[in-house]
């Protein structure tokens, strides 16, 4: 029974990690994560049926483009300007459908936009095969280009469709009563969350046609010798020439099939709304990437997923979802949310190819356990086998703790039970910035790197006044191991957070809370820079106290603009 027992946890541990090796796992996780946070905020309205059928909504237009980005992206190839075509096929089709001068059937006008972004991708990727030019820098001239011709369609306004005919096929709304075998709308009620009976009666369309097209792009490059190829392209275009398959072909099919995903999403767009702006598609290409990247497909080609691309829609829509409930939905922060998902995408792609357990475990488990038992048999050991990612590693792990630490222990004591018990004045956390714990984390970090590269540029100049053997990366080392402490400056954060003082006032309060934790760096450091440096153990001290006399002078020219804002 105990073999049976480990070969099943072997097997379950085995298939655990082969989903979480690829990227869908990851992602599916931060999906899960945002749902819960979703849940927490308010589940009765976030948990409604007519909610997630527009977070699916929301999504679409994303995967929809993102299923050809990702198949062109496998090939090692981009296309910026499908935001551009969203726009010009919506555009076009409100023009030839709607328009006093041409009035066509909806049916003909959907063949002419589709034929003409085909054409058009393909005309990208042969300027991009034949005449050797980056697709990203081609791209972009050719956003503007179409943007252009977006606005000279619209004549800068808007242009409306009263009648979009077929169009609603591709956006418009379905139904619940008018489908077969249903006789009205759905009706629910989630236990324990609602007290009265929800109706869930209609749905755009689109979500239709993710499945359908994420059916249709991944039997595509799975299962097709053209997907093959588009991987082979990306893969190793030199050595697959000499295989019998054309790259340039290749390349110019995915960039048509670009190209024709995106004047889809333009056109349900219009079949949706029945009229177009002229700043429809602003933006969209780089949503667009980060989900593609957020899903797994690869910036260097060879690796994609229709299934990833879905994922990372969802991500970004439930995202934006869970802001709107949070209310902050027109404060900015869609657009913050939306550029830390774009970097993190892109830093994804780089980050995930060597990032485990294990390498979080030597770049600040390990090391911290280390400092714990004895900074200066760390510095004398361990410095000179420390990479600069293994120190940037950790500089960066730490100030996450801190700013972790920081909102964990900022949650508690606001919390009404624990500041009765303990009789503290807690009301609204804030810093020097209004806001909850994005404002936080991100004056958290400002905090500390500015105090680390203050340390680093005084450690620098202290050592070649003593000529010490150490260079900056010696510094470097015993400035960022030597914040191993930082995580502690969430005591004084948060009393300054609160504005809880025991002397004077919070700020005199929080300085003196800080002098421990600022002396245990300090210290810290002195270990660092008198083995990294060779340096006696007075001189190291002294090369402290220029660090301290550095952070003194850029903490009086903080009050003193404080004083006179």
């Amino acid at each position: 029974m105990a073999t049976e027992s480990t070969g099943v946890r072997g097997r379950v541990s085995s298939t655990a990690a082969s989903v979480f090796d690829r990227r869908e796992g990851s992602v599916l996780v931060g999906l899960i994560a945002i749902f819960l946070v979703g849940v927490y905020i308010d589940a009765s309205r976030f948990l409604l049926l007519d909610n997630m059928a527009r977070i699916l909504r929301s999504a679409a237009t994303t995967a929809i483009i993102g299923y050809g980005v990702a198949l062109l992206m496998v090939t090692a190839e981009f296309d910026l300007s499908v935001g551009s075509m969203y726009g010009v096929a919506a555009g076009m089709g409100a023009i030839l459908v709607g328009g006093d001068a041409f009035g066509f059937h909806p049916l003909f006008a959907l063949a002419v936009i589709l034929v003409f972004a085909l054409i058009f991708g393909i005309t990208q990727g042969l300027v991009v095969t034949k005449m050797e030019l980056p697709s990203l820098i081609v791209t972009i001239g050719t956003l503007t280009l179409l943007r252009g011709v977006h606005r000279i369609l619209l004549g800068g306004t808007t242009a409306s469709a009263s009648e979009v005919g077929l169009l609603k096929w591709l956006g418009g709304p379905i139904i619940i009563a008018d489908l077969p075998f249903v006789n009205g709308p759905i009706r629910y009620q989630v236990p324990f969350l609602h007290d009265q009976v929800h109706s869930f009666g209609q749905f755009s369309i689109l979500i239709v046609w993710i499945f359908v097209l994420l059916g249709l792009f991944h039997y595509i490059l799975n299962y097709t010798r053209f997907g093959r190829h588009a991987r082979a392209t990306g893969d190793n275009i030199e050595s697959v020439e000499t295989t019998g398959v054309d790259p340039e072909m290749v390349k110019l099919g995915c960039f048509g099939l670009c190209s024709l995903t995106a004047a889809f999403a333009g056109l349900a767009f219009l079949g949706r709304f029945g009229s177009v702006s002229s700043g429809s598609g602003d933006g969209l290409a780089l949503v667009v990437i980060a989900a593609v990247v957020l899903g797994g497909t690869k910036l260097t080609g060879g690796e994609g997923s229709m299934v990833g691309v879905l994922f990372g829609a969802l991500v970004l829509a439930t995202a934006n979802n869970v802001l709107a409930l949070a209310g902050l939905n027109v404060s900015g922060w869609q657009g913050v949310i939306t550029g830390g998902f774009i970097i993190a995408a892109i830093g994804l792609d780089v980050i995930l190819k060597g990032f485990s357990y294990d390498l979080l475990e030597s770049w600040y488990a390990t090391p911290m356990r280390n400092l714990l038992a004895s900074p200066r048999e760390f510095f004398a050991t361990n410095a000179e086998q420390k990479t600069t990612d293994d120190t940037f590693g950790f500089l960066m792990l730490t100030v996450g703790v801190a700013a972790v630490a920081t909102n964990v222990l900022a949650w508690i004591l606001g919390t009404e039970a624990v500041s009765g018990a303990l009789g503290l004045p807690v009301e609204d956390f804030k810093l020097f910035l209004l806001g909850g714990w994005p404002e936080t984390v991100a004056q958290i970090y400002f905090f500390l790197m500015l105090m680390t590269l203050l340390a680093a540029a005084a450690v620098a100049v202290a050592t070649q006044y003593f000529d010490s053997r150490g260079d900056y990366e010696d510094a470097l080392v015993a400035v960022c191991y030597g914040m191993a402490a930082a995580p502690l400056f969430a005591v004084p954060t948060v009393l300054l957070g609160f504005g809880i003082f025991f002397v004077v006032s919070p700020m005199v309060s929080a300085l003196l809370a800080a002098v421990p934790v600022v002396l245990l760096i300090g210290w810290t450091m002195a270990a660092g820079v008198t083995e990294t440096h060779d340096l006696s153990r007075g001189r190291a001290f002294a090369v402290v106290g220029a660090v301290y006399l550095v952070w003194v002078v850029a903490a009086g020219v903080v009050a003193l603009g404080l004083s006179t804002a």
